[in-house]
């Protein structure tokens, strides 16, 4: 069974577009005062209404790209956004990792049900890697998939992943440098809200989102018609 779904086409070209420079402009370094996107993530509610282009797209697109089971299940997500330079790989500070959250019924750290990654543009780099298993560099139920403009990929939430470098799949770099930014949205699917008390490095779990960090991404609730 494959560890990676792919959707290829998952949003509307018009809501692309806004997300893609809405995300853009709110990841802008000059905005962001050395803070670190991956550092903050934000929790939306399902069935609760968007406050934002990124849960507006959740709510009207994500959701059905996403396995039935889940969907029936999950309460809400954590999405976060994503902004990569070159070398892409050496600048994702978490490395090889696992999604995790704490229970706040148990205190326990465990995994969304879910993980996912929206592609807002497409580059020949800095490729996820997921792993079945425990992460080795030849391991063989590892898989990859390339950054590719409007691509959803979804896999379990439990398992190891990585960004990382195009000579680690296919043994060559890409024939000439990339220079675009590899721009995302990362979406986590949950059955319960998980804890919001963040450790180092983070600053911000699971947090609702009131425009005060990115108030770019406000335009859908500022009257801007989301295409569905």
């Amino acid at each position: 069974m494959a560890l990676i779904a792919h959707t290829a086409q998952a949003l509307p070209d018009e809501t692309l577009d806004q997300l893609r420079s809405a995300v853009a402009m709110a990841t802008r370094p000059d905005r962001l005062s050395g803070r670190s996107p991956y550092h903050y993530t934000f929790w939306y509610a399902l069935g609760t209404p968007p406050r934002n282009l990124v849960e507006t797209a959740v709510r009207d697109h994500l959701v059905h790209h996403i396995p039935a089971r889940v969907r029936e299940a999950a309460v809400g997500v954590e999405w976060w956004l994503g902004r990569l330079t070159p070398p892409y790989a050496s600048n994702f500070e978490f490395g090889l990792h696992r999604d995790i959250g704490e229970d706040p019924r148990t205190g326990e750290l465990v995994s969304p049900t879910l993980s996912s990654v929206m592609y807002l543009t497409e580059v020949a780099d800095g490729p996820l890697l997921v792993f079945g298993s425990e992460p080795a560099p030849d391991a063989p139920d590892r898989e990859f998939v390339f950054p590719a403009e409007n691509l959803y990929v979804t896999f379990p939430g439990h398992l190891w992943h990585a960004v990382g470098n195009r000579a680690d799949v296919h043994r060559e770099q890409p024939a000439a440098p990339e220079h675009r930014e590899r721009l995302t949205v990362l979406v986590n699917w949950w059955t319960y809200q998980p804890g919001d008390i963040a450790a180092e490095p983070m600053k911000q779990v699971a947090a609702a989102y009131d425009g005060s960090m990115y108030p770019e991404l406000r335009a859908a609730g500022a009257g801007l018609q989301i295409s569905s």
